[in-house]
């Protein structure tokens, strides 16, 4: 089995969730996306391989694939990192955010904080729009999700041996939708991605993200997996998984450059 650190990064060169809108440039020494939206996570780059005397090429190519939208890149701990900041840096990039990753094996997780806030797994539009609200909150930017994309990710949240699964805590009391997350399921690597774990600000320290985590782990032991995984802001979510045991792996940065 790989590395959790690689298990990480390999996750993010499935592209099986993309629109009709978005190509895939799929080379051994580079890996990325473009859409002509203005969605960093539709352009983005995921994978940077090759010799550093390349580097400067491969920036070039992804800035002309990324004209007049947010390009983003993503940088993983690798002998190429330094060279590759440097070019980047040169190339009006810069760095938006630090993240760590963490994973755990699935028979290790205990839920260490308990809450009473029940959690659904999204099954409907109603829970999946309390979803969409949730992370907008928290994060403080809107989804950017069509009607189409929603009905999309509705298909893959309720499908059979759909790989995609969403997860909303309710106040108990008023049934407002507190906090959410996902997770995404990988057969062949015997994993599952955590992603867009989110708790409004109100609710926060109740345990809602603990029991959201909860519930996606629970839902990747039925699936067979061995471990799960996330990239963690350092800030946010990297202390509360790191108190639930998970373990910390290689750092992986995103560089962004706004449109040109």
């Amino acid at each position: 089995m790989a590395l959790p650190d690689d298990l990480l990064e390999q996750t993010q060169w499935d592209s099986f969730w993309i629109s009709d809108d978005v190509e895939v440039v799929d080379r051994p020494e580079l890996l990325y996306l473009r859409c002509p939206r203005d969605i960093p996570m539709l352009n983005t780059v995921t994978r940077t391989r090759g010799e550093v005397a390349a580097l400067p090429r491969l920036v070039a190519e992804v800035a002309r694939a990324h004209r007049q939208v947010c390009s983003r890149w993503l940088v993983r701990d690798l002998p190429l990192r330094p060279a590759l900041e440097q070019v980047l840096e040169a190339a009006d990039y810069a760095p938006s955010f630090p993240t760590s990753g963490y994973t755990i094996a699935v028979d290790a997780f205990q839920d260490r904080y308990g809450s009473d806030c029940p959690v659904r797994r999204v099954s409907s539009m109603t829970e999946l729009r309390d979803s969409v609200r949730v992370t907008e909150a928290a994060f403080g930017a809107p989804a950017h999700a069509t009607p189409k994309e929603l009905l999309g990710y509705l298909a893959e949240c309720t499908r059979n041996g759909g790989r995609v699964y969403r997860y909303v805590a309710y106040d108990p009391r008023t049934g407002a939708p507190l906090s959410t997350g996902g997770m995404t399921h990988y057969p062949s690597l015997r994993f599952c991605l955590l992603w867009a774990g989110s708790t409004i600000a109100e609710a926060r320290g109740r345990g809602c993200y603990g029991a959201v985590l909860a519930a996606r782990v629970e839902r990747a032991r039925a699936l067979g997996a061995v471990r799960v995984g996330l990239y963690a802001h350092v800030d946010t979510s990297a202390p509360i998984v790191r108190r639930l045991g998970f373990e910390r792996h290689g750092n992986m940065t995103f560089w962004d450059r706004p449109p040109v």
